[in-house]
């Protein structure tokens, strides 16, 4: 195990999943919140905002042939299966996977078939969100996130609500340099969903890490968490991350909503 930043709370692995969870006892985690990379589809869909010029003068405006590189690869349907087998095994309540809303039903399938109990698909309303640059059909909405549960009992902290999060993206506006990869979930968003569904002290595992927010939220809201990432510099990132976050001196946990105004105009 090559451990890159350690403190009480976190630790975080520089190494591809398939090198640490094996490795893992049964039941070793509380739960698992992990956003994967997408479909192959979606990789390759993705296109920039940014106009020039040259983009001006056409039909839908933006150029929809500048294709962005997320810096990573897309998820097969092979490395998808097994890592279902590995979060069955290792979680003794809640799982939950984002994905693009076209290839959910894959992971309801995949974890299903590691024999967990599939329970909802929640989604990720994405205020703020690029529009659909070729102006031909409806841009995306929203993404989603698969929840499964082993099979029994099952508990969580907010009663009746639904499964719907409205958070707007991560931007970098002026010279902040908030934003520290390609596909960052916001901090508020990963705090409603880990006050949701984990309580003080339990731990969490994040096999793909990305920018490290699972790991910083669960830190400053008392809960533990084992990180994996296997780019070396979203782990430089993650770790002067972490360590920024104050001691928990408490086990409440402040959410950020949205203004209403803005949700209830989407």
């Amino acid at each position: 195990m090559t451990i890159y930043y350690q403190d009480d709370a976190v630790t975080l692995h520089h190494s591809r999943w398939e090198d640490i969870l094996p490795s893992l006892p049964d039941g070793s985690v509380d739960h698992v919140i992990t956003d994967p990379p997408y479909s192959e589809k979606t990789h390759k869909s993705v296109r920039s905002g940014r106009m020039s010029a040259n983009d001006r003068g056409g039909r839908y405006g933006a150029d929809v042939r500048r294709v962005v590189n997320l810096g990573f690869d897309h998820l097969t349907d092979e490395e998808r299966a097994a890592a279902a087998v590995e979060f069955a095994r290792l979680a003794q309540r809640w799982i939950l996977t984002f994905s693009d809303v076209e290839t959910c039903h894959l992971w309801r399938e995949d974890l299903e078939d590691a024999g967990l109990d599939y329970v909802r698909t929640m989604a990720w309303h994405r205020l703020g969100g690029a529009p659909q640059f070729s102006g031909d059909r409806p841009g995306v909405a929203f993404e989603a996130i698969t929840v499964a549960h082993p099979k029994g009992r099952k508990r969580w902290n907010s009663g009746g609500k639904r499964g719907h999060y409205s958070h707007a993206i991560v931007l970098d506006r002026g010279h902040e340099k908030v934003r520290v990869h390609a596909t960052q979930k916001p901090e508020p968003l990963m705090a409603e969903i880990i006050g949701d569904f984990t309580d003080f002290g339990d731990l969490i595992l994040d096999a793909y890490a990305g920018s490290g927010t699972t790991g910083v939220v669960a830190k400053r809201a008392g809960r533990r968490a084992i990180l994996i990432e296997q780019d070396e510099r979203n782990c430089e990132s993650i770790a002067t991350r972490l360590e920024k976050v104050e001691p928990v001196l408490t086990e409440h946990i402040e959410v950020e909503m949205p203004p209403l105004m803005e949700v209830a105009g989407a």
